[in-house]
């Protein structure tokens, strides 16, 4: 779902010198019993792996670290007066607004040098990551995905086929419960949705017409949302704001699915724990340290490590830690991002509904070379963004031209975004900095340059956009030719691989350069395809989890 015009205030000075941090990590420590696994991050790749871990070995002992803590529920704004206003200040999608807008967040944020990428990270760190704010579209990548080097001879293969994590996408749909519509002839055959899909309501079908029209594909979208009651959560009411977080509980977070119940299997979850270190030893590790809420240093030995902090948090505590890989923080990926808005005269859906869970196409998304790139595009039906949202695009956000530009556009507007697969480049990076932040470890600044070929891809596919959105009878249309507000997808920086060289793990996550170091998150993707990652993480994360189970019998 496109965010667009959202810029981000000048940000408070949340440094500290290195002698000022070094002096209080030189206090006592808290050295903890040794457990068996440590996983930092309780996101949906940690989340996932510590639950089924939990459920292949049982009497192993698991801890399960975050830098946030649990989601307040009743304390989200989407159901008050105030929460289009939130949704530009504490619960902002972007780390470095909420720090701008000054007040206490509900995420665990750090800083981020973005000012040398073109599109900005987009995450949530607490209790369930970013499924607490996630869009919840849960598509899976194509079979060709894990193939981009022997079909198109560009980026690299997978160490494993789309087939291997088959069974683990099925798991994975299951836990997480999915609304949808089996038989999309876009991808091989998927079990029946635990759910009906999302209504497309007018918009959707309005735009599903135009796709006849033209003779391309489309179809209902995959999503972690309930549509009707299931797994003891209700259906969702459509209120829309879902990127503030869900107070009914409809749409599924990892906090309410895979770590509750790797909880409730033993696995013991500790919050506001801020890891700073991975310790390593003769080519090991040995565990982490972390400074707990009370500002107190805990060492935790662990007879494994496993990092799950996305494609930055999870680059920046290795590179931190002294990890020697030369892959590791290269290769960043986002997912190339731009959309096209058609305006319409007939009354449409406005922001009602989960914004980015309409219909999409992948008429596209497959290599054609006569388009002059390879790979493809994936082509994404969306809501209408909060009207606050809307407003602050404008050149002028207020006065009387603009409301009126804002009430002409009001449930009278449908986006097309798209998203191109992003490739693979060595210079697109992440990096420390000089600086040690607040949290004790050192800055993190992204380099990330849009390439030709995702320019191309761009290009064709928002020329695409607007076929549509004329066949639907758009009076007017507005084209956005990148839209940096869309880096919710972190991925590529501690990549999986058979050479140390050009990769930091192999395909079961493991470090190459430390055996028993592991990751299980986005940050390992060879390749990253054209669709949301979500559900691929969380079929990887659940592989991975099997692998050390069967390691470690």
């Amino acid at each position: 779902m496109p965010t667009e015009g959202m810029v981000p205030r000048k940000r408070r000075n949340a440094g500290r010198s290195k002698r000022a941090v070094q002096g209080r990590l030189e206090g006592m420590v808290d050295r903890r019993e040794p457990v068996d696994v440590v996983v930092v991050g309780a996101g949906f790749g940690g989340a996932a792996f510590a639950w089924r871990l939990s459920q292949q070995r049982p009497g192993l002992k698991i801890v399960v670290l975050d830098r946030g803590g649990p989601a307040d529920y009743a304390a989200m704004p989407m159901q008050t007066a105030g929460w289009q206003r939130a949704f530009l200040g504490p619960w902002a999608p972007s780390p470095n607004m909420r720090l701008a807008a000054g007040a206490v967040s509900p995420s665990a944020d750090y800083p981020i040098d973005d000012s040398n990428s073109a599109f900005k990270p987009l995450m949530w760190n607490g209790f369930g990551g970013s499924t607490v704010n996630w869009a919840a579209h849960f598509p899976r990548l194509h079979p060709s995905d894990f193939r981009t080097r022997s079909l198109d001879g560009v980026g690299d293969d997978w160490p494993f086929s789309y087939a291997d994590l088959e069974p683990y996408y099925d798991l994975n749909d299951e836990r997480m419960g999915v609304a949808g519509l089996a038989g999309d002839p876009a991808y091989p055959p998927k079990p029946e949705r635990a759910m009906p899909p999302v209504a497309p309501g007018r918009m959707g079908n309005l735009a599903a017409k135009a796709f006849d029209k033209l003779g391309w594909h489309w179809w209902p979208v995959d999503a972690a949302i309930n549509t009707r009651p299931h797994a003891g959560r209700p259906a969702c009411n459509h209120c829309g704001p879902c990127l503030t977080g869900c107070t009914t509980l409809a749409k599924a977070s990892v906090d309410q699915t895979y770590l509750a119940d790797a909880v409730r299997s033993g696995v013991e979850l500790r919050g506001h724990a801020v890891v700073f270190q991975v310790e390593m030893a003769a080519g090991r590790a040995t565990g982490v340290r972390y400074r707990d809420g009370a500002g107190t240093e805990v060492a935790q030995p662990a007879a494994a490590v496993v990092v799950a902090g996305n494609g930055i948090g999870t680059a920046r505590l290795l590179l931190a830690s002294g990890l020697s890989s030369p892959a590791l923080g290269h290769n960043l990926m986002f997912h190339g991002g731009a959309y096209v808005r058609g305006l319409f005269r007939e009354e449409l859906d406005g922001p009602v509904g989960p914004g980015g869970c309409a219909i999409y196409s992948h008429q596209f998304y497959e290599t054609d070379l006569s388009r002059g790139f390879t790979r493809g595009v994936h082509l994404q039906v969306t809501r209408e963004n909060p009207l606050m949202t809307q407003a602050s695009r404008l050149p002028t956000p207020w006065g009387a031209e603009s409301q009126a530009l804002v009430r002409d556009e009001f449930k009278r507007s449908m986006a097309v975004l798209v998203l191109n697969e992003d490739l693979p480049e060595a210079h697109n990076r992440v990096t420390l900095t000089d600086r040690i932040e607040a949290d004790g470890l050192p800055g993190v600044k992204l380099d990330y340059t849009v390439s030709a070929h995702t320019r191309k891809a761009l290009d064709f596919g928002l020329d695409r956009a607007e076929e549509i959105l004329q066949a639907a009878g758009a009076v007017a249309t507005v084209r956005v030719d990148l839209a940096p507000y869309t880096g919710w997808h972190l991925l590529g920086t501690a990549r999986m691989g058979v050479d140390p060289a050009t990769s930091v793990t192999d395909g079961s996550g493991r470090c190459h350069a430390v055996a028993n170091l592991i990751m299980a998150d986005g940050s390992l993707f060879p390749t990253v395809g054209a669709v949301n990652p979500g559900s691929t993480i969380g079929a990887l994360a659940l592989r991975i989890a099997d692998d050390l189970a069967r390691d470690m019998a």
